[in-house]
């Protein structure tokens, strides 16, 4: 089944555009939409407390295919959009993306969704999900070094030295630096990130325990459904 997958993000126009722009991208991908997804949670409601939005991810299955406009759509937040990837794919659902006109499937991994996911950085949270002191990252803009991500994610993952790494790129090593930090690139890699992240944005349980769908490998975006 395809499904078209939309979510009020911000304007009276948003779910127009957004179906607007799948239509365009599903013609020219020759895709057929068989069934449409409309996500009415408002945009800061965190991923565990959208119980719509979940019931249709537990009724995915092998071979379905999601069509969203833009990446927004799946979380507010890089961890809630990297929840609901590995939970589509661990599942053997394939995810287009039309704004950026990108096929996501088990087999592509983390290195060519990952420039997506670091630019949604940390949207403005609601007290209820974020009560730190100080004013709330907004989302992060594209930076030149993006075209070098995958390859910095494969110097970190080999425990390169940042220096190492610039000295490959042929870039700075301050400005690279600066760009490691400021995406969190290392936190990623760090297992205390992902199990705060399941912690966090943990999917709810589905009827049938072994659909419910959990982070548990996102290094290879690929990871296994776990029981419950």
């Amino acid at each position: 089944m395809t499904y078209t997958l939309i979510r009020q993000l911000s304007g009276d126009e948003s779910l127009l555009e957004q179906r607007a722009a799948i239509l365009g991208y599903a013609k020219q991908a020759g895709l057929t939409l068989e069934n449409e997804m409309i996500d009415f949670s408002p945009l800061e409601r965190p991923l565990k407390e959208r119980g719509a939005f979940q019931n249709f991810l537990h009724s995915l299955g092998e071979g379905d295919v999601i069509v969203i406009d833009r990446i927004e759509v799946l979380g507010q937040d890089m961890e809630e959009a990297v929840v609901v990837i590995n939970c589509m794919l661990s599942r053997g659902v394939s995810l287009h993306i039309a704004s950026q006109n990108l096929q996501v499937e088990k087999e592509t991994g983390l290195a060519r969704i990952l420039p997506l996911i670091v630019r949604l950085g940390d949207r403005p949270r609601t007290p209820q999900r974020d009560s730190r002191v100080g004013r709330p990252k907004g989302r992060r803009s594209a930076s030149k070094f993006d075209v070098y991500l995958p390859r910095i994610m494969e110097g970190l993952k080999a425990d390169k030295s940042v220096s190492a790494i610039a000295r490959e790129l042929g870039v700075s090593r301050s400005s690279l630096k600066d760009y490691i930090e400021s995406r969190h690139l290392k936190e990623i890699l760090d297992d205390s990130w992902l199990e705060r992240a399941k912690n966090d944005h943990r999917i709810a349980e589905a009827s049938e325990p072994e659909m419910a769908c959990t982070l548990s490998e996102t290094a290879s975006m690929a990871g296994q459904t776990n029981p419950h």
